[in-house]
């Protein structure tokens, strides 16, 4: 072999190795670099496993709140005539009267088979009940307003409108009162045998 060609098979070998070593030193960061991202992944969740672990005693004991405090009614009739009374009775105490009544229907995304879609339902059951006030003062309606939104009581004001009457401010309102609320399940009923 000639003295150019040794020179001509080293340079060749030296850029085969060159980008040979590039390509694999090119392929070897972005590995690191994607089990560097997989680690701090899984650090993260191992974070908030360990948080949910150290909060599941605060989480139960608000699910025991729950549990204990929800108001539970055999049916949605029952809940909103029970609202309603609420309503009535927290107003006469105030000494409002109130103007318009009306229950509302849940409006409910269905599905393809026409059933309403699991994720829509939520937690909670939910009745409502509109009502229409006129030349009301604005510090008896708020009063009535607070009294009624108690945490214990699973209501509150979903959709509250007011505009003014314009004598001494009074106002008039709409508001939109929603029982949220767990439905009792009826009891199983099993048959007997009988002799």
């Amino acid at each position: 072999m000639k003295k150019s060609e040794k020179v001509l098979l080293g340079v060749f070998a030296f850029l085969f190795l060159a980008i040979i070593g590039g390509g694999g030193l090119m392929y070897a960061f972005k590995n690191y670099m994607a089990i560097r991202e997989e680690n701090d992944t899984l650090r993260d969740r191992l974070g908030d496993m360990n948080l949910a672990i150290s909060q599941g005693a605060e989480w139960a004991d608000r699910h025991g709140w729950l549990e204990e405090n929800c108001p539970a009614f055999s049916s949605r009739q029952e809940a909103s005539a029970k609202l309603l009374e609420a309503i009535t009775g927290e107003a006469e105490k105030i000494g409002l009267s109130i103007g318009g009544k009306e229950f509302l229907e849940a409006a409910r995304t269905l599905g393809p088979d026409g059933l309403p879609l699991e994720e829509n339902l939520g937690y909670f059951d939910q009745a409502a009940v509109k009502i229409t006030l006129t030349g009301v003062q604005e510090k008896a309606l708020f009063a009535w307003l607070h009294a009624l939104q108690q945490p214990k009581s699973f209501l509150g004001v979903t959709r509250l409108q007011i505009n003014p009457s314009g004598t001494n401010k009074a106002v008039n309102c709409e508001v939109e009162f929603t029982q949220f609320y767990r439905e009792k399940s009826a009891p199983k009923v099993t048959k007997t045998n009988t002799p």
